[in-house]
């Protein structure tokens, strides 16, 4: 294949390549940006900084408004609808996740690189924006090695590579490796910038910081096709990454929210089953399986909130995932049968009986075995809720007229 024609090459561009990233961390590497913004911006907020932003948006494809305010010229510095509409464009092709028009650490990281044309210092943004960058460097070095002997589009020259590396299972797996860890910064990060424990952020920066010394030797390693001492630096990287996880709580978090999703999913299949259950039994579900559609739609947030790292609203949505079913599962026959009011009735006449019969013993009445038979009849209303929970309601009906009569039959005891 033609990408072996240039491995040597490329490989050595790559290697080029990272250490250019490394070389970044030395304090003092900083290029002038001819547009720097340093605040984070949102919905609402005004200034140059927003000015700065809303030209280079129209400058570069992502235009804001094709007439009037925001259009080419006449920016106006006001951050508002229309300049979050186009953010969210532009976030999207720069496969920033969430794409949601809020221009946050990463937003600003990735665009002070790309207007000064360079990767940024770590220490001026955070170990996700430093990845996309190296990864971003990397990408470009594989389009510039091939560009004259296979011009074709980066999507091809990835397959390419990917099917090269293919042909060794430990390139392939340490490939894996390296995404995990790419995650994990993410995760890392975002949880350093939540927390509020300050010697836990400052421990997990200090962990993160020895996982990224591991990753970058790791991959120049892995470059070199060194895989041995690659897999011996990346699975470090790893175990550093989950140690910086554990100091701020991240991987309890995510195993909370990873058994909440599991429980979700295991009761829409017993539901799903109750419900098809019901059907053939011809009893109403309707409002069940609409219950059960909307808990369902709750699903699919809770696993793009868990995908995206957000553990504890992937819970929250979790526990109304939940209680959607448990509504559905007691909505199960409702409109078809009467059997748990008459339930409910027969549970009123027995308190009913017993008040009748503490009177007449209070009055010095023989009950005779009034009492042993309201024993029977509540036993028998027992059995008659759990033929209910069964989805039994003839049996539970038998039970219950059974009871009332003895109910009845007590009631005649004095």
């Amino acid at each position: 294949m033609k990408i072996e024609k240039n491995k040597n090459n490329i490989s050595f561009m790559l290697v080029m390549g990272v250490c250019g990233v490394l070389a970044l961390m030395i304090p003092g590497s900083t290029q002038a940006a001819s547009c720097e913004i340093t605040r984070n911006l949102e919905m609402g907020v005004t200034g140059e900084d927003v000015l700065c932003l809303q030209k280079y948006l129209n400058g570069n494809g992502f235009v804001i408004a094709k007439s009037g305010a925001g259009a080419p010229g006449k920016e106006t510095g006001e951050y508002k609808s229309l300049t979050e509409a186009a953010v969210i464009a532009w976030q999207k092709a720069n496969n920033i996740s969430p794409a949601v028009g809020y221009f946050g650490t990463r937003s600003r990281a990735v665009f002070q690189s790309l207007v000064n044309g360079t990767s940024v210092p770590v220490s001026s943004t955070n170990g996700d924006a430093l990845v996309d960058q190296l990864l971003a460097q990397v990408k470009a070095l594989q389009v510039k090695a091939n560009a004259e002997d296979n011009p074709t589009t980066v999507d091809d020259i990835e397959e390419e590579v990917n099917d090269t590396v293919e042909s060794n299972s430990e390139a392939s797996d340490m490939r894996d490796l390296m995404s995990d860890i790419l995650d994990a910064f993410k995760e890392i990060e975002s949880a350093i910038d939540d927390s509020e424990d300050a010697t836990a952020k400052s421990d997990a920066e200090d962990l993160l910081e020895s996982a990224k010394e591991d990753l970058f030797d790791g991959l120049r390693a892995y470059l070199n096709e060194d895989y041995d001492k690659a897999n011996k630096r990346l699975s470090s990287s790893y175990k550093w990454t989950e140690k910086s996880l554990d100091e701020v709580g991240v991987n309890s978090a995510k195993s909370d929210a990873k058994d909440s999703l599991n429980e979700v999913e295991d009761r829409v299949t017993e539901v799903e089953d109750e419900i098809d259950l019901a059907n053939e039994d011809g009893e109403e579900t309707d409002e069940a399986q609409n219950l059960l559609d909307e808990a369902l739609d709750l699903l699919d947030e809770v696993e793009v909130a868990y995908d995206d790292g957000d553990y504890s609203e992937a819970g929250d949505l979790a526990n109304e995932a939940l209680d959607l079913l448990d509504e559905a599962e007691d909505a199960i026959g409702a409109s078809s049968s009467g059997v748990e009011d008459d339930l409910d009735q027969a549970f009123n006449d027995l308190d009913d009986a017993w008040d009748d019969v503490d009177n007449a013993i209070d009055d010095g009445d023989d009950v005779g075995d009034a009492e042993d038979m309201l024993d029977e009849a509540e036993g028998l209303l027992d059995d008659a809720r759990d033929a209910i929970d069964d989805r039994d309601d003839n049996e539970a009906e038998d039970l219950i007229d059974e009871a009332l009569d003895l109910i009845d039959d007590a009631l005649g005891e004095w």
